[in-house]
């Protein structure tokens, strides 16, 4: 091996490991690929559970802070970091895109499903800009914090056989969101969807659950009820 080719392999591990990245992909045209800038991802402790949303790469598009829109990408959202990681083929590099960059970001799950995230300030405790999942977007919004945390548990051996004692847990929180009023949490029952308006309001939205054979149990229930309520004009108690 001469001392040229030495050369450029030498660089080429530099360039990999530099810490800001600029994505060099030009996958579309309608957008500069030279605007997705980051850091290069750092692979997390290796623990029982799982910190990113999608457990595999899914096309995507991203928002800048433009409002320009950069699609045909491959993306994963860290539920752990709450943090945007773009694969950039020319380069093999998982490349964390900046926060500060970016309005938000979509991706396509392999059912079809397309979910949308949009970046928010939020003002509760841990205050600072946050990724929320759009769950529904109206004169209310419904949006989720899918938030994943390391938490302590049972001593267990992973696949090395290592001992640890250490999960990805999830911690996801919902809130009913105005741009006038604020966040209002949420919890995916139906107590929780009840309390969220006027007494007087109560039993009617009863009934129209009960008409639309909906029963909240859950997420999916949760978003299908407060749909069906929002259409007939009732209001969320802020």
């Amino acid at each position: 091996m001469n001392i040229r080719i030495i050369l450029l392999i030498f660089l080429f591990q530099v360039s990999g490991f530099s810490g800001i990245i600029a994505a060099q992909e030009p996958m579309n045209r309608n957008w500069d690929a030279e605007k997705i800038k980051g850091t290069r991802h750092i692979p997390y402790p290796t623990y029982s559970g799982f910190p990113f949303l999608n457990d595999s790469w899914s096309p995507g598009k991203i928002e800048f802070a433009s409002g320009e829109i950069a699609d045909s990408l491959y993306l994963r959202y860290s539920s752990f970091k709450d943090e945007v990681v773009y694969y950039n083929k020319a380069i093999t590099t998982q490349i964390v895109i900046d926060k500060n960059s970016l309005n938000g970001f979509s991706f396509t799950e392999k059912d079809g499903r397309t979910r949308v995230f949009r970046k928010q300030y939020y003002d509760g405790f841990m205050k600072g800009n946050r990724y929320f999942e759009v769950l529904s977007d109206g004169e209310t919004d419904l949006l989720s914090y899918r938030k994943v945390s390391l938490v302590t548990t049972m001593p267990y051996k992973d696949e090395q056989n290592i001992l640890k004692n250490m999960v990805y847990g999830t911690e996801y929180q919902y809130y009913f969101y105005s741009q006038e009023k604020g966040y209002n949490l949420a919890r995916m029952n139906s107590n929780s969807f009840l309390s969220k308006f006027v007494k007087e309001s109560q039993k009617p939205i009863k009934k129209l659950l009960r008409k639309n054979r909906i029963r909240i149990l859950d997420e999916n229930s949760f978003v299908q009820a407060w749909k069906v309520v929002e259409k007939e004009g009732f209001k969320v108690i802020f």
